[in-house]
């Protein structure tokens, strides 16, 4: 059950038996709890990939996430499991300012790499967006917009630290500035790797955000549950009314109340591969 975020009234019933669901992307900045949990949700018969972000931008920035080399291990280990073509890095957002330079932020990437070089093969990037939620602390200058040719810069000086270390740089949501620079604009839930897989998939005929080129995809995430209180974040700023997951519940940290109205999602059509 998945409450609409926009919507708050709306709750959708999402079939998330395996015969429904051809494959499940985990998008993380701690992949931990679920180390021990992969090896049975292959064997209930789902395919689960991880999208895992890892920027090492520091407890100023992202207070509540996991040192870098916690989460590395657990992304190692993960890979190991599932093998390195279902694991994707990303290094999301990427903040410049006064302090941060460049050269900062190349020095960082190449720390990750070497802890995650051979448990995968690509990494998407990107650079923090403005948002009406963030206005006060980019009007402080804590948050800026990177110019078109610092992001150019950006680009050309981690791809060939990526490809030093067997990893595709690709970015998300980009657009026109970084072409030319070698790295591909390409969504993050990408069209090449579910054809890789033989995953069937749709395409959006309105993107997600400009830019975007994802598949389309069932959201079944939940805000007002994450802990990491990321100052970059628009979509859960730090709350004393944050909830906790309920194991007993079929809802991520909510419930079902009176007057909800109820959307159950139609099954998906059944393809030859099926039989």
């Amino acid at each position: 059950m998945v409450r609409n975020p926009g919507f708050r009234g709306i709750v959708y019933d999402v079939d998330v038996s395996p015969g429904n669901v051809d494959a499940i992307f985990f998008l993380t900045k701690d992949p931990s709890p679920m180390v021990r949990m992969v090896d049975e949700i292959a064997e209930m018969g789902h395919m689960p990939f991880f999208q895992v972000t890892m920027t090492g931008n520091g407890k100023a920035i992202e207070p509540g996430v996991p040192d870098v080399k916690r989460v590395a291990d657990a992304f190692r280990r993960i890979s190991g499991s599932i093998g390195a073509d279902r694991m994707v890095w990303r290094y999301d957002p990427v903040l410049l300012s006064g302090s941060v330079s460049p050269e900062d932020h190349a020095e960082r990437f190449s720390e990750i790499c070497s802890l995650l070089e051979g448990c995968t093969g690509r990494c998407i990037f990107g650079f923090f967006e403005p948002h009406a939620k963030l206005g006060e602390k980019i009007a402080s200058g804590l948050l800026r917009e990177a110019s078109a040719q610092e992001k150019k810069e950006v680009a050309a000086t981690l791809l060939p630290i990526a490809r030093s270390a067997g990893m595709e740089l690709t970015s998300c949501c980009s657009g026109p500035v970084l072409e030319g620079t070698g790295v591909r604009d390409t969504g993050c839930i990408d069209e090449s790797t579910v054809r890789r897989f033989n995953i069937p998939f749709t395409k959006y005929t309105v993107p997600q955000r400009e830019g975007c080129t994802c598949v389309k995809t069932l959201d079944v995430g939940t805000y007002g549950t994450c802990f990491h209180d990321c100052v970059y974040c628009y979509a859960n700023p730090a709350s004393p009314g944050r909830r906790r997951s309920d194991p007993g519940s079929i809802m991520l940290g909510d419930s079902v109340t009176e007057g909800d109205e109820i959307i159950r999602l139609g099954k998906r059509q059944k393809r030859l591969s099926d039989f």
